[in-house]
């Protein structure tokens, strides 16, 4: 506190010595003032009669300070006399007389003897080249003049600074004076680049319109202050009025686009509109009509947008939110910016200085907002990067950016997500915006609940803190801090299961659903983030046992998860590089023991992975999509193999297996009916055999669908017979030609009671149905006695032969048909 009172003495010391040096310099100045006369006088008489009457007329003259800056207010087109008496100014000095405004109408100096008569009445510039900026005229003190009098007029009323001083001093006053010109003019010119590069960027017109604004008030700039002949020809001081008026409508059209005016009222839209035309209406006027009363026309025109300006200004304070505090801000600059002309150009009130350092300030503060407002954008954009739009929770970048601090500093902790399958069907139900609601309610319960658990704190927002994370459409997440704890974990599910066992409800309708969590720990089961957020996406997909709350990343799933999707990869590359082909397993007539047919059963043997079952690739091939590739490659290569075996068996029939999605694929009937026409195969030697889960899964479409390929000609067979639940009546309405007995039910079928059951009814619903029956699996003579016995028509397994390549299959149904031999000789052919 000692310190800091010494401080503030000292400080009051310094400020009272500079008020005293203050003080002495203006008495200086005064003393020298009285020394130095020098007078203004309003008079409309030429040189030859003032000068008669000089002595008297300084009577009637305002008196100034010589040697300072002296402010004289101008009335339009009266003439004006400033007169020194150079008798007053010291010896070997040179000094120039000065005027502040260039754009004077009328500007004459003259020097005087000492009989009033003029000794010469040209100019006497120091630095001619700068005279059109700043008029000045240099008085020697070798002339011997004794009176030096200056005659100007302008156009209109001002307020102007003028007055005498030493000719090193002025030069020196005259090049800060171009260099603050040359400071503003690269200020100008900044903005014009800043516009510029939003117009390209954004390719938005109201910025391009904002850089024309800005040309415009640049050359405002250069008129006022003389400097417009060094750079442009053809203007004078005339010019600046068409200049300012469509500056003024260039300013309303961006200020409309802006402010968002067209976000209001229909009304105060039209008014703004209408205004903006009578600023283009009166800019043309301007521009057209020399005579016209160019400056009234622009103080009109500048209270109408001051007006407008105003009623929006009062509008705006009432609207909330960070756009609108930059909207108020850039309405003010402007007006600002447009009060500074309106009071210059329009009235002459203030000086030129005050002018350009408010054009300056207005145009720095006009880019200052734009790139606020881009700044404000970016946030926006990097916040909704890392926030889910509908809870305005972070996300899975936040999250993974949370957990890539805790692994860069060796924490142990486990990521925990849950997903609440229940959102999905409120969606569906509630609709979007009302399920999000819901779901949100849910959410800040479960929140307030993690404030006391162990918990790592994502983010502390102005309005409440945040432990959740929105992992992506309907997964929601945390992190546990601290060592892996099972008991710990099943708090957590506990909890969750908790909020969420009581459903979302919205107008009396409840529902309810089952919450997946899955759970992974760093650093056990993974190095990285990304990692462990991955280990715990894939616990939570996995099905879960009965009664259990979570799973735990397990890495023999994981493994398996991997294999699955590498043969998935793969799968794509067999069916393009022919890694694949079809066996054929012999279906033969259990009365008399003749070949009638095949089943075409699919083989793929990968140079990695060897033989993969089909009963591993086929689920697969339906998840990864690629399942109709394949069905229509089985189609093709089958076709063109059963083209081959019907010229050995004419009577040939190929079955062929169809997945449920195949019968949504469109392209297969097509395919099928030109692979016929092409190898010319009747279409009634093709079989397709369709699962009875399939026709059940697809029961609304599939008979529309069967009934396209009966069209064509094709036969249909209901595979696995007896493993679905379809009702006798349903399989009736499809009216299958061929019922197929699953081997599960054949290979036992001796010892077994319930399959003997399943097979002779399954034969007599098939008989009843109109169709025939195939039996699989037939391994041993005593099965298909059994089956002879119930009436089945046709048989396939080991008992007659395993699937044969397709060559092999060709050379086994030579030797049949050579032999023509009966069931049991044909029986001692299999191997």
């Amino acid at each position: 506190m000692h310190f800091i009172g010494k401080l503030i003495h000292q400080v009051i010391k310094i400020l009272l010595v500079l008020l005293g040096c203050v003080s002495l310099h203006s008495a200086s100045i005064n003393a020298a003032s009285n020394n130095l006369p020098v007078w203004v006088l309003d008079s409309e008489q030429p040189l030859a009669k003032l000068s008669q009457t000089l002595e008297v007329s300084l009577q009637n003259a305002e008196p100034l300070n010589a040697l300072e800056n002296n402010t004289v207010r101008l009335a339009a087109q009266t003439s004006y006399w400033l007169i020194i008496d150079l008798q007053q100014l010291p010896e070997n000095k040179n000094y120039v007389v000065y005027l502040s405004e260039p754009n004077l109408t009328w500007a004459k100096f003259y020097l005087l003897d000492e009989n009033y008569q003029s000794t010469n009445d040209q100019r006497l510039a120091s630095l001619e080249s700068l005279s059109n900026v700043r008029p000045h005229w240099l008085i020697e003190h070798s002339q011997g003049a004794r009176w030096a009098l200056v005659n100007f007029v302008h156009k209109r009323s001002l307020t102007l600074e003028l007055g005498v001083e030493t000719a090193k001093s002025f030069e020196v006053d005259l090049h800060q004076t171009i260099l603050s010109y040359g400071a503003i003019l690269g200020g100008l010119i900044l903005c014009m680049f800043v516009c510029g590069v939003y117009f390209f960027v954004s390719q938005r017109t109201k910025y391009l319109v904002l850089n024309a604004y800005f040309i415009l008030v640049t050359i405002g700039f250069l008129i006022d202050n003389g400097l417009i002949n060094y750079l442009i020809g053809g203007f004078n001081w005339e010019s600046k009025w068409p200049v300012n008026e469509f500056a003024l409508c260039f300013v309303s059209y961006f200020l409309y686009h802006f402010l968002a005016i067209h976000t209001y009222t229909a009304k105060f839209k039209k008014a703004w509109q209408a205004m903006m035309l009578c600023l283009f209406s009166a800019a043309l006027l301007s521009s057209l009509l020399p005579h016209f009363n160019r400056q009234w026309l622009f103080i009109v025109s500048c209270l109408g947008f001051l007006c407008f300006a105003s009623v929006i200004f009062y509008s705006l304070i009432k609207r909330k939110g960070n756009r609108t505090h930059l909207r108020i801000f850039m309405l003010l600059i402007i007006v600002i910016q447009v009060l500074s002309l309106f009071l210059w150009n329009g009235f002459g009130i203030g000086y030129h200085g005050i002018h350009n350092t408010i054009l300056l300030l207005t145009s720095l503060a006009i880019c200052s907002v734009l790139l606020l407002k881009d700044r404000q954008q970016i946030s926006a954009f990097s916040y909704s990067m890392l926030h889910d739009a509908d809870t305005k929770l972070p996300n899975k970048q936040f999250l993974l950016a949370q957990m890539m601090k805790k692994v860069s500093q060796k924490q142990h902790f486990s990521v925990l997500l849950f997903k609440p399958h229940v959102l999905s069907n409120a969606r569906s139900t509630f609709g979007f915006e009302q399920a999000n609601i819901c779901i949100n309610e849910k959410l800040s319960i479960l929140n307030i609940q993690m404030q006391t658990m162990n918990t790592l704190k994502l983010e502390v927002q102005a309005t409440r803190s945040t432990w959740l994370a929105h992992i992506d459409d309907s997964t929601f997440g945390c992190l546990i801090l601290g060592e892996l704890e099972l008991s710990h974990i099943e708090q957590f599910a506990c909890m969750i299961h908790g909020v969420f066992e009581e459903g979302l409800t919205h107008e009396e309708i409840n529902l309810v659903d089952r919450v997946d969590i899955g759970v992974a720990y760093y650093p056990m089961h993974g190095n990285t983030a990304k990692q462990i957020l991955q280990c715990a996406i894939q616990a939570m997909t996995e099905k879960r046992l009965q009664g259990e709350r979570w799973r735990m990343f397990d890495s023999e799933s994981a493994r398996l998860s991997e294999q699955r999707l590498s043969i998935a990869a793969a799968l794509k590359i067999a069916i393009d590089e022919n890694q694949l082909s079809l066996h054929f397993q012999p279906q033969i007539c259990l009365k008399t023991g003749k070949v009638v047919g095949c089943e075409a059963l699919l083989r793929w043997t990968h140079p990695i992975f060897g033989i993969v079952s089909p009963e591993i690739f086929i689920p697969i091939s339906e998840s990864a999509g690629v399942i109709n590739q394949l069905t229509e490659w089985v189609v093709e290569k089958g076709v063109e193999w059963q083209a081959k075996f019907c010229k050995l068996i004419p009577d040939h029939v190929i079955s062929i297996n169809i997945s449920a999605k195949d019968l949504l694929n469109k392209n297969l009937p097509v395919l099928l009916i030109t692979i016929l026409n092409e190898q010319n195969v009747a279409a009634e030697s093709v079989m397709l055999e369709l699962t009875e889960s399939a026709t059940l899964e697809e029961s609304k479409k599939i008979k529309a669908t069967l009934d396209d390929y009966r069209l064509i000609g094709l036969k249909l067979a209901i595979d696995d017979f007896g493993t679905g639940y379809s009702s006798l009546a349903y399989l009736s309405q499809l009216g299958f030609d061929e019922v197929k007995i699953d081997k599960q039910f054949v290979l036992n079928l001796p010892f077994s009671v319930n399959d003997q059951s399943i097979c002779k009814a399954t034969c007599d619903i098939a008989t009843t149905l109109g169709a025939h029956v195939v039996a699989e699996g037939i391994e041993d003579e005593q099965s298909l006695a059994m089956l002879q016995s119930y009436g089945c028509q046709f048989g396939q397994g080991y008992y007659f032969s395993k699937p044969l390549a397709a060559d092999d299959y060709l050379d086994w149904i030579s030797k049949v048909q050579k032999l023509d031999l009966n069931l049991d000789a044909t029986a001692n052919l299999a191997d």
